[in-house]
């Protein structure tokens, strides 16, 4: 229903309220519906329900909008640097997400418009018992309209913690309507009571486009393993006044993820097939296996401008920075610091360093070297201020064709909301987690039925024919091994165990530019991770580009015409030397861009948002108090 429709009975209910002594002014209007009548069948639930899909489906938007987490949308992250906006006065999307006070913190979008939907699904919950509809209808709808609320409180969880909790449609004069918030546990165990009802009461198949069981499945393990990870490490809130939640507590969360996955992976009716790039490149994803919830896209109807920014566009929004791409694997499963395949030990540059490698590392980025401020370019395609241009939502069969689908805002490549991989890596450290806090052991089944199934995929490089995959992995203790040689990464952070480390490669590597890791740093409380400079001042890898010896490029020039430096490198081995030309690109030379303290509340802050300014006025202005986040 059309919100003019909304506010229109809502003054029809006022209007019947003061003047309930006349008879004439009691009839209900004979042209409009009203709230009493509209209640009477599935067609009106199903048509009153359409209006929570457009909250949380975004896919890649539309036009030349923000594309819903995906590439330059995965913000504040150490896998892409996102530089839109950025200059010397250090404004742009290098902060981290929750640090410009003035700005995101002030606004009020994230609150009202969740708890609008919360109250949508509060008003259909009320509602539907009292239809004529059969009782498994009712189940069904009741399951949408819970789902839909639990994605509301989850949304608002993850930016705020806890929150104020309404299951029932409040009258606007109940003191209630202004209660404190609720503690961020209590909101997490709603959340996952409204999803598991979902789970159990919704249908696996209820026409096409419409939430199923499925769907509610795989966002159940989504949003439950974020909740109950970041209760795990981060406690009841965040700073001096957090406090540890109980190991039941955390396991009880864990589980509801696993539930969630479980259901997918038991229906019998998803799979990992042998693509990678074409997921996130076609024009039609209903009938791949892999893809459980997407966003539908059609030439001359609605299209979306992604694919012109992986194709013939320079990246100006920002790149892959060299730390991801030192994440990915050799291509015998062992870390670039321990595998005798890497070759880029000596020579680091994409020559060396992207042979025998992972080969999702090739339908992820380009492997040649196109440089957005370098000199004397001539490229064809488009650029990357890292020296890596993407091209994993880059259609490759379109754009050797020419086709305009690659140019402007006129692809019709569908966006896959969310996938089979991404279910079953939730699954895998959500049985990794929930052993660790009483939960059964976690085993080579998990791996088997999760990460084993990702290495089956036979993936093929453009251009060529020989298909690869990555090598299965197995439990050793407490480690992985593949093919008998343990696991043993030089960079791994001492504080995350082997396995745990494996796993969260894993999610990385499968799901990168795909709005997920800013999220993983967040619930894992790793901030630490996107910090701009080390403990001696130097540019972390986070920061850095692609590595460039310019005597291999005589084509091009660090240089304008009068001299002036235009592309900056930074070598590790001779890092004072400004004039360097050998070294990674160093896009943005600023210090102290993006520091982050473990342990100090002036950091540890930006694990949640601000409570809107105005919600706080709302509340003094009532005589009551909506506590504010710590630190803000």
């Amino acid at each position: 229903m059309k919100k003019k429709n909304l506010l229109y009975i809502v003054c029809a209910l006022a209007m019947s309220s003061l003047c309930g002594c006349d008879d004439f002014l009691d009839k209900d209007p004979q042209d409009k519906q009203t709230n009493d009548t509209y209640w009477q069948t599935e067609t009106s639930l199903r048509t009153y329900a359409q209006d929570f899909y457009s909250s949380y489906f975004a896919g890649y938007g539309t036009d030349y909008t923000v594309f819903a987490g995906y590439f330059s949308g995965d913000d504040y992250t150490d896998d892409f640097i996102n530089l839109n906006n950025a200059n010397t006065n250090g404004s742009g999307y290098i902060y981290f997400s929750t640090s410009a006070t003035t700005d995101w913190n002030s606004r009020t979008g994230t609150w009202s418009d969740n708890y609008g939907i919360i109250y949508k699904a509060n008003v259909m919950l009320e509602k539907i018992p009292g239809m004529n509809i059969s009782d498994e209808a009712k189940r069904h709808w009741e399951g949408i309209a819970r789902y839909f609320r639990a994605m509301a409180y989850s949304t608002l969880a993850k930016y705020y913690g806890g929150v104020p909790y309404y299951d029932k449609v409040t009258d606007p004069a109940d003191p209630a309507l202004y209660k404190d918030r609720d503690s961020y546990l209590y909101v997490a165990q709603k959340i996952q009571e409204d999803f598991q009802y979902a789970l159990d009461n919704v249908r696996t198949d209820d026409t096409k486009r419409q939430v199923n069981k499925y769907v509610v499945g795989a966002y159940m393990s989504r949003e439950m393993l974020y909740h109950a990870t970041w209760l795990k490490y981060h406690g009841t809130t965040v700073g001096p006044t957090s406090e540890k939640v109980a190991d039941g507590d955390i396991k009880n969360l864990l589980q509801g993820a696993i539930n969630g996955a479980e259901v997918v992976m038991n229906s019998g009716i998803y799979s990992i097939g042998n693509t990678y790039n074409a997921l996130f490149t076609t024009d039609d994803l209903a009938n791949n296996p892999e893809v459980i919830w997407y966003r539908e896209y059609t030439s001359g109807l609605q299209c979306n401008a992604l694919m012109s920014y992986n194709g013939p566009e320079d990246q100006t929004q920002g790149g892959v920075t060299q730390d991801v791409i030192n994440t990915y694997l050799c291509s015998d499963g062992l870390p670039i610091g321990q595998s005798p395949l890497y070759q880029g030990k000596e020579d680091p540059s994409i020559q060396k360093s992207f042979q025998d490698r992972d080969p999702r590392l090739y339908q992820t980025v380009a492997d040649s070297l196109r440089i957005m401020s370098a000199m004397g370019t001539n490229y064809t395609e488009g650029t990357s201020p890292t020296g890596y241009p993407t091209k994993k939502f880059l259609n490759d069969e379109w754009w050797v064709a020419g086709l305009d689908y690659c140019t402007g805002r006129l692809s019709p490549a569908d966006a896959p909301c969310i996938r089979y991989a991404e279910v079953l890596l939730n699954y895998v450290e959500a049985r990794y987690e929930i052993a660790q806090v009483g939960g059964n052991a976690f085993s080579q089944s998990d791996l088997d039925k999760s990460i084993n199934e990702l290495r089956d995929r036979q993936l093929t490089k453009w251009g060529d024919t020989e298909a690869k995959t990555m090598p299965k992995v197995q439990l050793n203790g407490g480690n992985l091994s593949v093919n008998g040689v343990v696991i043993n990464d030089p960079a791994r952070d001492p504080d995350v165990n082997p396995v745990l480390w494996e796993i969260r490669r894993e999610r990385r590597i499968e799901l990168i530019m795909e709005g997920r890791r800013g999220e993983d740093l967040r619930r894992w409380a790793k901030f630490e991770y996107l910090n701009s400079e080390d403990a001696n001042g130097y540019p972390t890898m986070s920061f850095l580009g692609a590595y460039v010896n310019m005597a291999d490029y005589p084509e091009i020039s660090s240089k304008d015409d009068s001299g002036k430096r235009v592309l900056y490198l930074f070598d590790p081995e001779n890092p004072g030397n400004v004039e360097t030309e050998k070294g990674y690109i160093y896009y943005l030379r600023e210090k102290e861009l993006r520091i982050f303290k473990a342990g100090e509340l002036n950091s540890e802050r930006y694990y949640l948002r601000a409570i809107p300014a105005a919600q706080l006025t709302i509340y003094e202005n009532k005589g009551q108090v909506l506590t504010q986040n710590p630190g803000w």
